[in-house]
């Protein structure tokens, strides 16, 4: 998945002309990415999330990961560095974390 972001442009398959879908990637792979590694030892033996974790977690993966990326791809051979994919970054990694909070409160097998 983290492969896909730092992939050259000549290289990524040609997608459907369908506008904003670089943006609804973005989101897509971030939510995915953000909930699957903040799920990692977020709850303690009882159950309850670890908050500085979860917090901790969310700031690395949901925001830190998400501008480092669109920094890495500026040397990336036709990959561009943009601050509407860092905003689109974000809004995916800060809704895997509300999924996470979500599905850890109504004690889904999910988390």
């Amino acid at each position: 998945m983290v492969s896909a972001l730092l992939t050259p442009g000549e290289s990524l398959p040609k997608a459907p002309l369908i506008p904003h879908l670089d943006k609804m990637v973005h989101v897509g792979l971030f939510a995915v990415l953000t909930f699957l590694w903040s799920r990692v030892g977020v709850s303690k033996p009882d159950k309850r999330i670890k908050k500085v974790k979860f917090f901790t977690n969310y700031l690395v993966f949901g925001i830190i990961f998400a501008i480092l990326i669109e920094y890495l791809q500026r040397f990336v051979p036709n990959r561009t560095f943009g601050f509407d994919d860092i905003a689109a970054n974000i809004v995916g990694g800060t809704i895997g974390i509300i999924c996470l909070y979500i599905l850890h409160k109504r004690k889904s097998a999910l988390v």
